[in-house]
């Protein structure tokens, strides 16, 4: 088995690249600031109203995704012939998904790695399960966008297409292929992941994911999205009072900004990026205080990730027999 902590070029980036990624995170915080600053007066101004058991709730509606995310995973590695505990699912899930906060995304695959060793796991296993995770999440949660839009199309029919035209009909079409493919064929998901450890030399990867698997695995991350996005409209409604924002608009919102800043390779969990997306999708429910809640969404965020990193730190897993 590879040495992961010492795989070739792992630690290893061009000067350029990682001057490049900074660069462009520069730009996009300075887009967000700037739209903060132009609105500032009405941020402050702004009369603010924080209920704290809301508040207390969308934290809790959030670190509850995690949860459901984590026994996601559960149901991905069961294929592999492996049962991992919930307890443990959560702790190498959640940590190894940390490291999307550093630019590249490779690095919550490498987490994934060295925390799937302690229960035994290999690392073509637990590198195939977090591809496999790829593969059913991001479908699904563009999915559960489609879905929302199809609750309020006179909400955002008109902007979305003003932004991306018809575009947007032809992705949705794509997406739901693409879901219906996971599930009917789920055995072929990795066919493309295994033709690439042959072309480097590496051990293929087998599986057995049936059809109710897969399924379950879809169902699981839709359904998990749909908390997450009611976890975001819960936070909405605990800072603003009465957002005229309805529930489904509220979740397509927050999904559409977190999918955009998770796909920007170079921001780190999207920063800046979930911010810019954010702030464009309220201006129409919020008006100019959008920039204000936006910014304050990052902080709410990284509250329930500090609460749901102390709870992860705090299980232990086995000591590997290897």
């Amino acid at each position: 088995m590879t040495d992961i902590s010492r795989s070739p070029g792992a630690g290893r980036k061009s000067p350029v690249i990682i001057i490049l990624k900074y660069v462009l995170i520069a730009i996009v915080v300075y887009f967000v600031g700037r739209k903060l600053v132009a609105n500032w007066q009405e941020v402050v101004a702004y009369r603010w109203s924080i209920n704290p058991y809301l508040l207390a709730l969308s934290v809790a509606a959030h670190i509850l995704t995690f949860v459901l995310l984590a026994q996601v995973w559960c149901f991905i590695i069961s294929g592999f012939g492996f049962r991992v505990p919930l307890g443990q699912a959560f702790k190498i899930s959640y940590i190894a998904n940390l490291g999307r906060y550093i630019p590249g995304k490779i690095w919550q695959m490498f987490g994934m790695v060295l925390l799937a060793r302690k229960i035994d796991i290999s690392e073509e296993v637990a590198v195939a399960s977090w591809a496999l995770a790829q593969v059913y999440a991001i479908p699904a949660a563009f999915l559960a966008c489609a879905v929302s839009l199809v609750f309020h199309p006179q909400m955002y029919t008109d902007y979305i297409s003003s932004l991306v035209g018809t575009a947007m009909y032809v992705v949705a079409a794509v997406i739901f292929v693409i879901s219906v493919l996971v599930i009917v064929v789920p055995d072929k998901a990795l066919l493309l992941f295994n033709v690439l450890l042959r072309i480097f030399k590496r051990p293929q990867v087998t599986f057995r994911l049936s059809k109710l698997t897969a399924l379950k695995v879809y169902l699981g991350y839709f359904v998990c999205w749909l908390l997450f996005g009611f976890s975001f409209w819960l936070f909405l409604n605990a800072v603003i009072e009465d957002p005229q924002i309805p529930i489904m608009a509220g979740i397509v919102t927050f999904l559409l900004a977190y999918q955009v800043g998770y796909l920007t390779v170079f921001s780190p969990g999207g920063l800046g990026v979930r911010e810019l997306v954010l702030t464009s999708l309220l201006t129409p429910f919020v008006g100019p205080v959008a920039a204000g809640v936006a910014v304050a969404s990052r902080l709410w965020n990284m509250i329930a990730e500090i609460i749901a990193a102390l709870i992860a730190l705090k299980i232990k897993l086995p000591e590997s027999n290897h």
